[in-house]
């Protein structure tokens, strides 16, 4: 019978220092983020790698390191493991009180004026024994620091999700145009996207957002006239006020106003388009902790009793009428 190999015995202050240096960018950033000598951090990183049997780095000279694919692997890891040893210190100390934690959560960049401010709020009322912080960014932001163990958990779209990504459903929101309030569709209950061919589009211009949008009008065989490009929010919002075209947007505020004070409606759009859900992101492969899973779960109600409050009410689609109202 064949003796199993010898277990790897993996030090918590090696994997520290070794998630220092990947983060800096070098041996000599990542020893004064952790305030330990450079042949430390480098003693660290060699054990690490003759333990694993791999390289980790690619040491570029005078130019710092770089992650090989398996230390990509292990940093996201590694990540999660100090967190979870960070937590059982924690509660260790805590001597049998309420366990603590900590909670790094994502949030995609035009959800979070939404959700961010009352949502933290009232977690940290609740759960102050819990150490929380957030990344904002785009939907490709989002995902990477999933990926790299940055974030642990997300609220966000679901675009461009892979099945390395497990996805709570949190709402289902359907594209609806915006306009001026005088806008000549404005008053109208549901309006084709046929009908906007031609005319001026502000493009929400984020990472894979973009490519929903224009993929809307490619499925009706349409290529829209994109006027104005944004990475804003409120700025698709308050060009379609002025007047400098219409927008698209899934996410709809029950204040029609804008920044500047102008008025914008949201009109329901006639054709059967997909919608795009709200979902809360988790990493498949990494093991919810006991704190992220209660933010995780404390999010979820937390938007399923405030979002309705927040949003506009989509009206049911309509065939829309060729008839100018007066």
């Amino acid at each position: 019978m064949q003796a199993d190999p010898p277990a790897t015995r993996l030090s918590l202050r090696a994997l520290r220092y070794f998630v220092a240096a990947a983060e800096a960018g070098s041996v000599t950033a990542g020893a004064k983020q952790v305030q330990v000598s450079q042949p430390s951090i480098s003693t660290a990183i060699a054990q690490l790698e003759a333990d694993l049997k791999v390289q980790l780095f690619v040491r570029h000279h005078a130019k710092g390191l770089s992650l090989t694919l398996p230390g990509d692997r292990l940093l996201v890891q590694a990540r999660s493991l100090l967190a979870h040893a960070r937590e059982l210190e924690r509660s260790a100390g805590a001597m049998g009180g309420v366990q603590g934690g900590e909670v790094s959560a994502g949030c995609f960049i035009t959800l979070a004026p939404f959700l961010l401010p009352g949502l933290l709020a009232r977690f940290v009322e609740r759960h102050p024994e819990i150490a929380l912080t957030i990344q904002e960014g785009n939907q490709a932001e989002v995902l990477e620091h999933l990926r790299s163990g940055r974030c642990e958990v997300a609220l966000s779209y679901a675009y461009g999700l892979s099945d390395e990504f497990e996805a709570d459903v949190l709402a289902e929101l359907p594209p609806r145009i915006i306009l001026a309030e005088d806008h000549p569709l404005a008053r109208r209950r549901s309006v084709s996207l046929k009908e906007l061919a031609g005319a001026p589009m502000i493009l929400l211009d984020l990472p894979h957002t973009r490519d929903y949008f224009l993929s809307l009008f490619r499925s009706l065989k349409i290529e829209p006239r994109v006027a104005h490009k944004t990475r804003s929010y409120e700025m698709v919002r308050g060009l379609a006020a002025r007047g400098l075209g219409f927008g698209i947007l899934n996410a709809i505020p029950r204040l029609p106003w804008t920044y500047d004070g102008k008025k914008v409606v949201a009109v329901a759009i006639s054709e059967d388009l997909p919608n795009i859900l709200v979902v809360s992101l988790r990493l498949k492969k990494v093991v919810a902790r006991p704190a992220v899973q209660l933010f995780a779960n404390f999010a979820k109600r937390h938007f399923a009793e405030v979002w309705p409050k927040l949003m506009q009410t989509s009206p049911k689609r309509r065939t829309s009428s060729k008839r100018r109202p007066r």
